[in-house]
């Protein structure tokens, strides 16, 4: 068994023979030639790049511009007025130091209109002009809705029914100011019969004092009621407003229903709570 095992290993020795001498040392000059020549290693960096790390002038001076633009912002938004004049909103940039001359006040007052921070509109600057937005949105109808929309269709039943409303109000209206023309003159015959015919001026006279007295104290009355003026406009209108409620919850007709339609279509034209033709057509 030894002996099997000694021939293999002469064999392998015989496949494989060591390298000569020469070979060796040809390859350790190979490879001090190829450490010679070859480019240094790059030491590590201890420095960092002074170049990007510098702030130029330009750059500073548009980090201070930026700085006073939004304490010029923060100044606007906090304060109490909501407009300024165009001088006052000038001057305002170049105390928070924004701006350094009037010209460059003006560059930055057109860019802060056109950025919508404020609003400039016939030399007055708007502070708050979302404000103004909803102002001009609640007033202008900015979406539109569609053709084919079912809630159209119910705003026109409902105006319909809210005309008929309306003329039979005015009606009611034109039916109670005529008694009361009538009941007057009646009042005024009475008073003429009873002063010439049946009686006389003497016994009249304090009956129709107190008749006049009576008046002023119903109109002192309304006054301390309705905190408004005893006129006949005024007594009209409020007449008109009580016929046309009690009209509408006898007729089921649902005023907030109708209103919300109405914001919902965008009908700028018509009022909240419009109440028809003026009150002189009747």
């Amino acid at each position: 068994m030894w002996r099997a095992a000694a021939s293999h290993l002469l064999r392998r020795r015989a496949a494989h023979p060591p390298p000569s001498p020469a070979t060796a040392t040809g390859a350790a000059c190979a490879l001090r030639h190829v450490r010679l020549f070859s480019p240094p290693p790059h030491p590590p960096s201890s420095r960092p790049a002074e170049a990007e790390a510098e702030v130029t002038a330009a750059e500073a001076r548009r980090l201070v511009r930026l700085v006073g633009v939004e304490a010029l912002k923060r100044r606007l938004r906090d304060g109490r007025e909501e407009v300024v004049g165009y001088g006052e909103l000038l001057d305002a940039c170049v105390e928070a130091g924004a701006a350094r001359t009037r010209r460059d006040a003006e560059a930055l007052a057109r860019a802060m209109d056109e950025a919508g921070v404020v609003l400039l509109f016939r030399d007055k600057a708007y502070l708050h002009p979302e404000k103004v937005v909803e102002l001009v949105r609640r007033a202008v109808p900015l979406a539109l809705s569609p053709e084919n929309d079912s809630r159209k269709e119910e705003l026109k039943k409902l105006q319909e029914k809210k005309e008929e409303i309306d003329k039979l109000a005015h009606k009611q209206v034109r039916r109670i100011l005529w008694s009361g023309l009538g009941f007057f003159m009646c009042q005024v015959g009475l008073f003429f019969r009873l002063t010439f015919w049946e009686f006389s001026w003497d016994v009249m006279e304090p009956i129709a004092f107190f008749t006049t007295a009576s008046g002023l104290l119903v109109g002192y009355a309304y006054f301390l009621i309705t905190s408004r003026d005893p006129t006949y406009e005024d007594f009209m209108e409020r007449l008109y407003l009580s016929r046309h409620r009690k009209l509408c919850a006898k007729n089921s007709f649902d005023m907030e229903k109708y209103l919300e339609l109405q914001k919902h279509c965008k009908c700028p034209l018509e009022g909240h709570y419009p109440h028809g033709p003026k009150f002189h057509d009747l």
